[in-house]
């Protein structure tokens, strides 16, 4: 019943959306039109419609882009549908995690022979997240943005206690000894066990010398000294130093900061506009050698990819890569809704480098991705409920839960590469 709802539902997703990117008679007096579905909702999703009539405004008349929002939860799975039966958008917005495992599937087109019309290169973006892109000698990723986790420090607070931003795992420590106040329910720095606690622990992974996927990108990487450690550091900040309240829920982290509860808050650059919402006085900083000595710090990034349709022409291609070069290069604007936008002369702007919270949080020259891999969510993301484990037990053996992730990993590896 639920499998033919869901069928029922794409099909008519199919006749909405694919249908738009048809000529129709308001757009005759185009010389191209282009369908580009994006993921973005809310106020992002409102900075992107915008930057889309900027460019169809620049391009009155010749190029048309008809954008269609497609929540997040549901945008892969119609994706799947679609693409196959060559229907779908002319250009998307990926999760760039994701990237290799639907060119590996087939349904992704290189961008490799269309970026020297509009002269794109690798030097017009953050080294790290260009190279993320590029899967089995081709580029089928063009990053828009890049969205690191960062620090959220309570400057009130540190000014009270003549306590400076730390920099480093002892330095953390040693603010942590001033800061946990129990006769005012004061925390130093409360931690999720959950969301967005993977995202920490591939920061301290890549920081302790680790790495997420083995050298071919197929298996697990991360059962090392280096994997340890990284997983120690979450288990000692709450269990050893006091830095956190014990089982912290998702979001239950950020409360406490939004109320004038903690210190410091490790979040993604995503909460910038809800912290500033709550109206204290806070400050962001990198967190890139906050627990380990190789600077480092785990990002996602959207990117723009081609799903494979049946037939696009050259003109089509030429103007979906006319679309892209536009927003990479102006999306100052994005900035603005809480990313690091991925183009370098952007990001050396005088109009970046004026925006609040948003130029200090992080250093991207630091910026770290796991292996791009179709075998990413298979290999490694089985650590991610292992790393709830440690936070939530004091006692648990750091080495048989880096066992345990590492077996399963290797097991959805071998089913998924049909081993």
């Amino acid at each position: 019943m639920k499998k033919g709802l869901m069928l029922m539902l794409v099909t008519m997703f199919i006749f909405s959306l694919v249908g738009c990117g048809n000529d129709t008679p308001e757009e005759e007096d185009y010389l191209v039109t282009i369908t580009y579905w994006n993921i973005f909702t809310g106020p992002d999703g409102e900075e992107m419609v915008a930057m889309v009539n900027d460019f169809n405004e620049l391009h009155d008349g010749v190029i048309k882009v008809n954008t269609q929002t497609v929540p997040a939860n549901d945008f892969y799975e119609i994706l799947n549908t679609v693409v196959p039966q060559g229907e779908g958008p002319d250009v998307a917005i990926m999760h760039l995690d994701l990237v290799p495992k639907y060119a590996d599937l087939g349904m992704l087109m290189p961008f490799d022979d269309l970026m020297d019309d509009v002269e794109m290169n690798s030097e017009d973006y953050i080294p790290a997240v260009w190279d993320a892109g590029v899967f089995d000698g081709s580029r089928y990723g063009i990053p828009l943005d890049v969205h690191p986790i960062g620090l959220y420090y309570n400057q009130d607070i540190l000014d009270e206690y003549g306590v400076e931003v730390p920099t480093t795992y002892e330095e953390l420590i040693a603010a942590c000894e001033i800061l946990t106040d129990d006769s005012i329910d004061q925390w130093c720095m409360p931690l999720s066990t959950v969301w967005p606690s993977g995202h920490l622990y591939t920061s301290a992974l890549f920081q302790n010398g680790g790495e997420g996927l083995d050298s071919n990108g197929e298996y697990p990487g991360f059962n090392t000294s280096g994997g340890y450690d990284a997983l120690k550091v979450f288990q000692d900040l709450i269990y050893t130093h006091n830095a956190s309240p014990k089982n912290v829920g998702v979001d239950e982290d950020l409360a406490l900061f939004r109320q004038g509860k903690a210190a410091f808050h490790i979040n993604g650059i995503w909460m910038v506009n809800a912290i500033i919402d709550s109206e204290i006085n806070f400050g962001t900083a990198p967190i890139d050698t906050l627990f380990g000595d190789i600077p480092a710090v785990w990002a996602g990034s959207h990117n723009f990819v081609m799903p494979r349709p049946a037939k696009v022409s050259e003109e089509k291609q030429s103007a979906i890569m006319e679309f892209v070069k536009y927003i990479t290069e102006n999306s100052i604007r994005w900035a603005g809704a809480g990313q690091i936008p991925a183009n370098i002369q952007v990001l050396e702007s005088d109009e970046f480098k004026a925006l609040e919270y948003i130029s200090t949080f992080a250093n991207v020259s630091s910026l770290a991705f796991v292996k791009p891999s179709p075998y990413f969510e298979d290999a490694y993301t089985t650590i991610y409920s292992r790393v709830t484990e440690a936070m939530t037990s004091g006692t648990v053996n750091i080495q048989t839960l880096l066992d345990e992730a590492e077996q399963e990993g290797i097991q959805r590896a071998d089913a998924a590469l049909g081993r």
